[in-house]
């Protein structure tokens, strides 16, 4: 009677130890799939760092710009009033003209730069935002992962004790 119950622990003791085995390689499936969204993730991230420091670097332009533009604006006023002072004095009326024009014709080119870098400095916020979730997703994979691995390690030492 003691053989056949020995016999039957030791047949489930097999059989829950290959289950635990199927369950260890499904736990080690499941890791190298996650670290290998991991590595792609952190692949995503460098990419968009090097995105984000061309966005540090096209900001600082921007501010430049915007300080031109904010000069060319004084410029312009100035030129204007000098302008209207120099009008009865000077013959030249019409270069001043030209000089407001062309002053005018530069302000609007610049308006125009200031416009598309803001559309740029937009985007990249966007994809800014993007890397952010990823960071996001990166660590919650990263938390599942050392999880999946705490369990596998745990399997492994069960499957162990029962050998």
């Amino acid at each position: 009677m003691d053989s056949i119950d020995t016999t039957d622990s030791l047949k489930h003791l097999v059989a829950e130890n290959e289950s635990l085995k199927a369950r260890l390689d499904e736990y080690q499936y499941t890791i190298a799939v996650k670290q290998k969204e991991i590595l792609e993730l952190r692949l995503q991230i460098a990419a968009d760092n090097e995105i984000k420091s061309n966005l540090d670097n096209q900001v600082m332009e921007l501010e430049v710009l915007q300080n031109y533009i904010g000069d060319m604006d004084k410029g312009a006023a100035i030129s204007a009033n000098r302008a209207i002072n120099l009008q009865p004095q000077t013959g030249s009326s019409e270069n001043i003209k030209q000089q407001l024009f062309n002053l005018k014709e530069q302000y609007t080119y610049l308006q125009t730069q200031l416009t598309d870098l803001q559309t740029q400095l937009q985007e990249l916020n966007n994809r800014n935002l993007l890397l952010q979730q990823q960071s996001s997703r990166i660590a919650e994979l990263e938390s599942f992962l050392a999880d999946a691995e705490q369990e596998r390690d745990e399997w492994k030492a069960l499957a162990g004790l029962k050998e």
